[in-house]
């Protein structure tokens, strides 16, 4: 563990009065959704961009590592204090600073829950669409620290494809805006794609400047009862052939429904999967494509349940929402990780998937968004397999990239993720990474042991 100077401490005390814990106060700030715990030396609750600059000053003078969190949401541990340091908490930093309807432009501070940005943008006639699964809770700075994604990600792409710019702080306090924050401009080199996903080892977020699009006026909801589960992975790309194509295209394999069968009532006997197709746009537009999808679905011979209120389909989303706290009821140990192969690869991925679950005697869950091929793949065991379901994943990683896919879409390398970066990267790659860091982060002290291998 890398200490906190008994110098640097009683600065923070002294600029951060009843806003630094120590002890068994910052316990909680030392774990996330990755089941991993490490113990921070102090967390600090900054209200301002100034503060963090300032705290960013003390870390470069005093060297000590620093550690960004917003809801603690991660499955990586990407905002784990690994060497202890300093926990920079951003939960009073939640503020939107600005709503530009004309532009379409939104500005927030990084501790803005993706969920309140969304509600809070309704009222303007405007939508925000990245909408991770934990949207609810988790915060826009850690969404594009993570580069999250989401069920739209098919129709509106991921939160890259919403991030105009963004001011970054700097160890030693400095702070500078990552690109211009007009819809176009070339004259810097574009470092905004660069930070999105950083998970944090680049710089600190002090505001984040968002592209924003007219609300959806109306949204349709199909629920397809798949008696074979991989017939939902062939069928999405038959839909998309027909040149329609989904807001939302979301897959609930056999192995989670087992997990969450005793929720739903009517479900039919026969069915092994569930697939969601939502559909969304201007009334007529919906309409239209709603008549054409759910002939086409009659045709194949699927039965389907369909939702035009908002409280129903809300309602059947919960289905979705529920899968991943479910999960625990197959195996108290978890292995998640979320992986991305090709579209037209996912059912030879998927039978690679049963294969292993057959041979191994572990649950393996694979869910998500099949519209653009990210798995979560879930591994649920007991702690005696805990060997078996290492050798699992990994063969499951190393199959992802014979297929040419991508270990992680959406929920960052982290901590967990680290030892299989080299296996994507080339040397080069690496090398160009360790680099730019270089630049950014000379001393080391952003988010040390994450997203490296």
């Amino acid at each position: 563990m890398v200490a906190i100077s008994s110098k640097a401490l009683k600065i923070l005390e002294d600029l951060f009065p009843n806003r630094l814990l120590t002890g068994s106060e910052a316990l909680p700030y030392g774990v996330d959704a990755s089941q991993l715990c490490f113990r921070p030396q102090a967390v600090v609750l900054p209200e301002t961009k100034e503060e963090v600059l300032e705290i960013l000053r003390l870390a470069d003078l005093y060297q000590f590592p620093i550690v960004s969190r917003g809801s603690g949401t991660a499955t990586t541990g990407s905002s784990l204090p690994i060497e202890g340091g300093l926990v920079v908490s951003f939960t009073r930093m939640n503020r939107i600073l600005e709503v530009n309807p004309e532009e379409r432009i939104v500005v927030v501070e990084p501790g803005v829950l993706n969920g309140d940005l969304k509600e809070y943008l309704k009222k303007y006639g405007l939508f925000y669409p990245p909408d991770p699964a934990s949207y609810a809770f988790s915060t826009i700075g850690g969404n594009v620290a993570t580069g999250a994604g989401g069920p739209r990600g098919l129709k509106y792409g991921t939160t890259k494809d919403y991030v105009l710019s963004l001011l970054v702080g700097l160890p030693g306090g400095n702070s500078f805006k990552t690109g211009p924050t007009t819809l176009k401009g070339v004259v810097s080199y574009n470092l905004t794609p660069l930070f999105v996903g950083s998970e944090g080892t680049l710089g600190v977020f002090l505001e984040i400047y968002l592209k924003v699009i007219p609300l959806p006026p109306q949204r349709t909801l199909f629920l397809l009862y798949l008696p074979k589960e991989e017939e939902g992975l062939s069928l999405i790309g038959e839909i998309l052939l027909q040149g329609l194509t989904p807001a939302s295209a979301e897959f609930v394999d056999k192995t989670s429904l087992v997990a969450i069968r005793e929720n739903l009532e009517g479900l039919p006997a026969s069915t092994e999967a569930l697939l969601f197709l939502e559909l969304d746009g201007k009334e007529t537009e919906v309409r239209e494509d709603g008549q054409f999808l759910e002939k086409f679905l009659k045709a194949k011979g699927y039965s389907f349940e369909k939702a035009e209120m908002e409280e129903e389909i809300e309602q059947l989303w919960e289905i979705r929402r529920i899968i991943a706290p479910s999960l625990k009821k197959l195996g108290p140990k978890k292995i998640a990780d979320d992986v991305v192969v090709p579209r037209k690869k996912m059912r030879e991925f998927l039978k690679f998937l049963r294969e292993w679950e057959k041979e191994s005697g572990i649950y393996i869950a694979a869910f998500g968004h099949v519209g653009d091929g990210n798995f979560h793949v879930n591994l649920l065991f007991e702690e005696e397999k805990k060997d078996v379901a290492q050798k699992v994943r990994e063969s499951v990683l190393k199959k992802v990239l014979e297929l040419y896919g991508t270990i992680s879409g959406e929920h960052g390398i982290g901590y967990t993720k680290r030892p299989y970066v080299a296996w994507e990267l080339n040397p080069l790659q690496l090398e160009i990474m360790k680099k730019l860091k270089a630049i950014f982060d000379p001393k080391g002290l952003l988010n040390p042991h994450i997203k490296w291998p």
